[in-house]
């Protein structure tokens, strides 16, 4: 499932294409990826495109949003009408998701859920191989409430301190620190790799309690999440098996990964260890049990 890096790289996409655009069409084919009513959305405006956590947050004008979860197999495929009339040889056109190749065939296609037209003939389809993505259209009231009961501190927050994060290890001080970390009502965006990045840089064990993290070693949490994180954005995010970024290729991060999927290969800090493997809150965890203690 692409992470706040992948998921922040699409918005960006997004937002270079389809601001200021009216939607004067949508199709949709399965209840559960569209959910709310087309007669809300057709002849509005794209003001803004956001990103909170790992969903997409498509602002359009009189109070309404199109809120938008990947998933696993979810992906944002934007055509102009020269390339859909072309199927890609000119025009323009990105895609961002899962990397099955649906955007490099004619759309619609078997896995497009969701069809956006806009006022010049650019399309935005949203595919979905296994159904599990969404898009909702809510209210500004519908969507803050959605943010404030879901989603915690964004990593890049001036609030998220190190104050913030011991006021949860208090309220969770028996959780292992790679579940503390994957916690969206604590930390908006963070997934499997960039917990297990994240730990392996501060060299805490994934396997410490909450209670036993001390502000320095929080301290340095923090600093080594935000740096990762910002790497991760800089470099299009991390291809795993279900990601691709904006122009339909690799992410640029997975070459910078130290510990996530190399289990078995030696330990990047050269300590004569080599990566191990476990399962933490039923996550798959990457870690080196010398330098992370």
């Amino acid at each position: 499932m692409p992470e706040l890096p992948e998921v922040e790289t699409i918005r960006r996409g997004l937002q270079e294409k389809i601001v200021g655009k009216k939607i004067t069409d949508l199709s949709f084919d399965w209840l559960k990826s569209f959910q709310g009513d087309s007669a809300d959305v057709i002849g509005k405006k794209v003001v803004s495109v956001q990103r909170r956590a790992k969903t997409i947050q498509v602002e359009l004008i009189d109070d309404t949003n199109l809120l938008f979860h990947l998933k696993m197999t979810g992906q944002l495929i934007y055509r102009d009408a020269l390339a859909i009339k072309s199927n890609e040889k000119s025009g323009d056109f990105f895609a961002g998701g899962h990397p099955d190749h649906d955007w490099h065939l004619p759309l619609p296609n078997k896995h497009t859920r969701i069809v956006f037209t806009f006022e010049d003939d650019s399309k935005l389809f949203f595919n979905d191989l296994r159904k599990f993505g969404w898009c909702k259209v809510l209210s500004g009231r519908e969507l803050m409430a959605i943010h404030d009961e879901k989603y915690g501190l964004e990593p890049f927050a001036k609030e998220f301190n190190v104050e913030y994060l011991i006021k949860f290890a208090k309220k969770y001080p028996n959780r292992k620190i790679k579940q503390f970390l994957l916690d969206q009502t604590i930390i908006a965006g963070i997934g499997n790799i960039y917990a297990d990045e994240a730990l392996f840089a501060a060299k805490i064990s994934p396997y410490r309690l909450a209670r036993d993290i001390d502000e320095s070693e929080w301290a340095e949490l923090i600093k080594v999440i935000v740096e990762i994180l910002d790497l991760a954005i800089k470099k299009g995010g991390t291809t795993d098996s279900d990601y691709v970024n904006v122009e339909g290729k690799k992410g640029g991060m997975q070459d910078f990964l130290k510990v996530y999927h190399k289990e078995g290969e030696p330990c990047a800090n050269k300590c004569g260890d080599f990566v191990h493997r476990t399962t933490i809150a039923g996550r798959g965890t990457h870690y080196c049990p010398t330098c992370q203690k």
